[in-house]
């Protein structure tokens, strides 16, 4: 696609994503010279001419939205039969990349963030627009700090009968962040939205998400039947206001959460709930107990204090708030400090610095990889900025490339394998090879080994089996033809020679191979051995030798001859005791026979040239 020029406008630069909807690049507007995201929406879904109809109509309704919080559609346009979105290109990267590199961020920015989320939600609500899919992956975050929501209203065209090919993994992905009715199959209104948005700063300030299974039924249920857990329960530094905007925007019911992102906006804004809130108050009643008739007397006799003790707390209390007056002096009139810049620094260097201006240092951890590892990467407040001395100041230390699970892929199917490593960041080489044991298409064997915590984005090699090597090769004639010959003949075809044993030949002379141990024609595999047998020599003729002995007790006699012709039995039967065995025998010299009875050797007799 780099180079492709659509309607003749949008130069395609590189691409930057995929979904369960489209792939997204960079491009370049010539007319206007400025840099755009292009949403092409797959091929698969093209087809569709009624999802194409609808996707078109949704794109120009959203394309009205005109927010500093909303990313801008500017174009639709349709090349090669796939219709696609000329969009604003947003410098940055999406939410949940910086909880995932992060981990859960400070309250304060989670509050900024869902500020200007509430600010593009009623935006959109105002224009008749929900938009039915807000999660951490559209919500994008500039380096600046600003936030803007993306695929506004595009959720709506995935839910219509005829988009049935949403991904599992984008399925998987939007149920964390389901409202009920959602999950029910229901409607979505501007509280579906505001349910999503609680969704997301849970995660925000915990780093984790509220519900979590392992299908997407599974979650649903939860977000249908169960409670989030207490956010404060695990971080009891997130403020308690904090804590009961977002669970008041988790509501199960529709009625109880914000009526509008407005007014979620506000709670954000202001730090705290509004008095008719009651979904989770009625559930911390609280119980007064009841009065003794000892308190009742004790009640009587406060109102019969004598002067002397009423003096007595007067001076108390004028001593109280002396004190106090003169520690809110001291407090807000107080030695300010500026606060110095330790951006670049390492931590230790970083906390020497802050110390010195009598300043304390909160350290934070986050994952960067443009970074050097062990550097501070950000702070706040700011360099320059007058405080008060003893004031806390956050630092952000980097830890380099984030350390994922790296799961061990050996025995899995490769098309698995490559999605369980990619969808974790890792990049992924393929090599092949043959193997008897592992059936094709599956992984052999994983380099490094899986199982454990490893650097995101690392090379991980697969070897990946292409089943058994093929028997095809058919085995050549080698009888006759000697060593050499033989071993060239086999390279030839990718065969190789094996082992070479000499052995006499009444027909073929010294070094002419006599036989082969795979018959000629048979089929084999590539690299495959065969052994042959070379002629040590013609054998002569034989000699005729006779054996003349008595046996003097019964049993077996049995004779065996050792030859040029190698060795063999030549004569075996039992005997009575007392008979005279005489038999001719045919020796091919050098050898020698030897005579066994019941099983042992008795005699021995060499034959000579």
């Amino acid at each position: 696609m780099k180079g492709k020029m659509l309607s003749n406008r949008y130069e395609i630069i590189t691409k930057i994503g995929a979904g369960g909807m489209a792939n997204v690049y960079q491009a370049r507007c010539t007319v206007l010279n400025r840099i755009v995201t292009v949403k092409i929406l797959r091929e698969e879904l093209a087809e569709d001419k009624d999802f194409v109809r609808r996707f078109q109509m949704e794109a120009q309704a959203v394309a009205s939205l005109s927010h500093p919080n909303i990313v801008s559609i500017y174009d639709v346009g349709e090349e090669d039969g796939l219709p696609y979105l000329v969009m604003e290109y947003v410098e940055g990267t999406n939410l949940k990349e910086m909880i995932r590199r992060r981990g859960a961020l400070p309250p304060s920015e989670a509050i900024s963030i869902g500020v200007q989320v509430c600010a593009a939600l009623e935006h959109a609500h105002s224009k008749g627009i929900i938009h039915r899919d807000i999660k951490p992956h559209n919500i994008l975050v500039t380096p600046g700090g600003r936030v803007k929501v993306t695929d506004f209203g595009l959720a709506r065209v995935l839910s219509i009968p005829s988009a049935t090919v949403t991904q599992s993994g984008t399925v998987m992905g939007s149920v964390h962040y389901f409202s009920p009715e959602q999950a029910r199959g229901e409607e979505a209104t501007p509280q579906s939205d505001i349910y999503s948005l609680g969704v997301v700063l849970y995660e925000a300030v915990s780093g984790k998400v509220p519900f979590q299974g392992d299908n997407p039924i599974s979650i649903a249920l939860k977000h249908l039947q169960e409670d989030p857990p207490g956010l404060r329960d695990e971080n009891p530094a997130i403020p308690e206001e904090l804590e009961e905007i977002i669970l008041r925007a988790m509501s199960k019911s529709p009625a109880k959460r914000f009526q509008s992102a407005r007014e979620m906006q506000k709670a954000l804004s202001d730090g705290f709930i509004s008095e008719d809130y009651e979904d989770y108050t009625e559930e911390r009643t609280h119980y007064l107990a009841p009065v003794s008739k000892n308190q009742v007397g004790i009640e009587r006799r406060k109102r019969r204090l004598h002067p002397a003790a009423i003096g007595t707390l007067v001076l108390l209390f004028l001593i109280f708030l002396a004190g106090a007056v003169w520690g809110f002096f001291k407090w807000y009139f107080g030695e300010t400090v500026a606060v110095p810049e330790v951006v670049g620094y390492s931590q230790a260097e970083a906390e020497q610095k802050l110390k010195a201006a009598g300043l304390e240092a909160e350290v934070l951890t986050t994952y960067e990889e443009d970074s050097d590892e062990g550097i501070v990467v950000r702070q706040l407040p700011a360099a320059g900025m007058k405080v008060k001395k003893g004031r806390l100041v956050q630092i952000w230390v980097n830890k380099g490339k984030p350390l994922v699970w790296l799961p061990e892929t050996t025995g899995t199917p490769e098309r698995e394998a490559k999605i369980a490593l990619e969808s974790r960041g890792f990049q992924v080489r393929i090599t092949r090879e043959h193997s008897e044991t592992v059936p094709e298409g599956y992984v052999i064997r994983q380099t490094p080994a899986g199982d454990r915590n490893y650097t995101e984005g690392s090379l991980i090699t697969l070897v990946v089996s292409e089943g058994p090597v093929p028997r095809n090769i058919p085995v050549p004639k080698l009888i006759g033809l000697n060593v050499e010959q033989a071993k060239a003949t086999l390279e030839a075809v990718g065969l190789v020679l094996g082992e070479v044993r000499e052995q006499p030949s009444e027909k073929y002379e010294q070094g002419v191979i006599i036989s082969q141990s795979i018959e000629p024609g048979t089929l084999i595999r590539k690299g495959d051995p065969v052994d042959v047998v070379q002629s040590s020599g013609l054998i002569e003729e034989p000699e005729v030798k006779t054996l003349d002995f008595r046996v003097h007790n019964t049993g077996e006699v049995r004779v065996v001859i050792k030859d040029a012709k190698g060795t063999r039995v030549a004569y075996q039967q039992i005997h009575e005791a007392g008979d005279r065995v005489k038999i001719p025998f045919e020796v091919y010299t050098p050898g020698e026979i030897e005579v066994y009875f019941q099983g042992q050797l008795v005699d021995k007799y060499k034959i000579d040239d």
